[in-house]
């Protein structure tokens, strides 16, 4: 009775004790001192932990730089440290700032956003759906609820590859990309779509009569002192871009996009850090854009489901908006193009934003450890993603440590049960009962197959690694299990 009550004790204690563990690699503090500090000793370990070539990051206090630091390798070849002219791709923050250029024609009186995109363009039109194509209007274009498909993923094209033309990806004509269309009824849902925007990609260019990338430069990225970003990989900006890895640090290519408005921008960590301070300048009355134009843009438009919607609650215009417990405001974008992975965050009513740039491909894991050490420090709690990582970090160590507990004291007694001469293989009379035991045998094989191909890659979304160990300790438990199933063990004193 006592080895059962010990053993049981054990149990407990193997399950509760992950629990109470932390698993950020930076402090959580209410200091900004001591967030900076932690930020400057913990990221060159967590880039080695992660496998992540370089990073810039940002902090910015009162509309304010408060700290800038650059860690790791812009090029592992050349030996480049990263350094605060490093120029990054930021992917998907494209987006964000395309925003701020659709929402400049809209303070200059040349478009409306509830008006239909089709409204403004001439060189190509949504293909006919059983949607009703004038629902697709500019807000809800920018909001991702146009009901639009993504167009894709738009990864890229080799610099030695001839970019399609705008149209022709909209089209689905060009490596990697899909055609645009219609899938679901406007204003009904958030389904983020990359194809929305290169609708207004197409529409700044046919309002403006200018490209793309001029516009932008021009109107937005000039005005806000971003003279080292362009949505053109310029001449002047390829000796300080930094080179892009894969999870293994392999090289990868500059991959190149006709779709700038939804991946195409190049830029810096202090660049970046001027456009966060720029929005939340604006926001609170003196920036370059009137205060009540970004306010429209941070007014949550509608929830963010699925996977998305563990890490941003609403989406807005360019931008997506969580409130916290008590209501204060986070605003945010994070991209990710291959080799690439960064994010902006914001407070805008507290003046405080945070910056990360990565050239890796595992990027996403310094992100998650910056931001939930920034949001404690701004907000005395921790962040939503924090929460569910812990639980479901803990949940994991905690499952497979009785797992391990459980198949190890399987073993032993499997083992002694050899020694005495108590274990023999079984013979089955009926075939039909073999059939079933083999039949069970097969599930738990298909039931492994998923598991590995399907919950630990989303398991690794979260941390890396931890659905590996999860399926190890399933995969160690269900091989004996199967042993169990063709053996059969007799009584202590009954030996063989």
């Amino acid at each position: 009775m006592r080895k059962k009550l010990a053993t049981l004790g054990l149990f407990l204690v193997l399950a509760i004790i992950p629990y109470t563990f932390t698993y950020n690699g930076y402090v959580k503090t209410e200091s900004m001192d001591a967030l900076v500090e932690s930020l400057e000793t913990e990221t060159p370990n967590l880039l080695e932990k992660y496998k992540i070539p370089g990073a810039a990051i940002s902090i910015i206090e009162n509309g304010n730089v408060r700290w800038i630091g650059t860690f790791g390798n812009a090029d592992i070849e050349g030996e480049v440290e990263v350094s605060k002219e490093s120029v990054f791709q930021v992917a998907s923050i494209s987006k964000s700032v395309t925003a701020l250029g659709i929402m400049r024609l809209v303070e200059q009186g040349k478009i409306s956003l509830n008006e239909p995109i089709e409204s403004y363009i001439s060189r190509w039109e949504i293909p006919e759906s059983i949607y009703d194509k004038n629902d697709v209007t500019i807000r809800r274009l920018l909001s991702h609820t146009s009901g639009l498909s993504v167009g894709g993923g738009y990864p890229g094209y080799e610099p030695s590859k001839e970019l399609p033309t705008l149209e022709e990806s909209l089209s689905g004509i060009g490596g990697g990309s899909r055609p645009v269309e219609l899938v679901r009824k406007s204003g009904t849902q958030y389904s983020y779509s990359g194809g929305g925007y290169n609708l207004l990609q197409l529409l700044i260019e046919e309002v403006t009569g200018r490209e793309f990338a001029t516009f932008m430069k021009e109107d937005i990225l000039i005005p806000f002192g971003m003279n080292s970003s362009s949505f053109l990989w310029e001449e002047n900006l390829r000796g300080n871009t930094a080179k892009a890895y894969d999870v293994n640090l392999e090289l990868l290519p500059n991959y190149l996009f006709i779709e700038k408005a939804a991946a195409g921008l190049y830029t810096t960590i202090e660049d970046m850090s001027k456009l966060v301070i720029g929005e939340i300048e604006s926001y609170n009355g003196s920036g370059i854009f009137q205060s009540e134009t970004i306010r429209e843009m941070y007014e949550p438009v509608l929830e963010v489901k699925g996977l998305e919607g563990f890490i941003y609650d609403n989406t807005a215009l360019g931008h997506f908006v969580n409130l916290d417990s008590n209501s204060n405001m986070i605003v945010s974008h994070d991209g990710g193009n291959n080799g690439w992975r960064a994010n902006f965050s914001l407070a805008p009513k507290e003046g405080n934003g945070v910056v990360i740039l990565t050239n890796g491909n595992n990027g996403d894991y310094l992100l998650t450890e910056v931001l939930n050490s920034w949001h404690y420090t701004n907000f005395q709690e921790d962040r939503s993603f924090d929460k569910l990582e812990h639980r479901v970090i803990a949940t994991i160590y905690s499952l497979t440590s009785v797992l391990v507990l459980w198949s190890g004291l399987v073993i032993m007694k499997i083992a002694k049960g050899v020694k005495d001469g108590r274990v023999e293989v079984k013979v089955f009379s009926r075939k039909i009962t073999l059939f079933i035991k083999c039949f069970i045998c097969a599930v738990l094989i298909l039931v492994l197959y998923l598991i590995y191909m399907i919950l630990v890659p989303i398991l690794g979304f979260i941390y890396p690694g931890i659905g590996s160990i999860l399926f190890t300790g399933i995969l160690i438990r269900s091989i004996l299990i199967v042993i169990q199933i063709f053996i059969t063990t007799k009584p202590e004193g009954l030996a063989i």
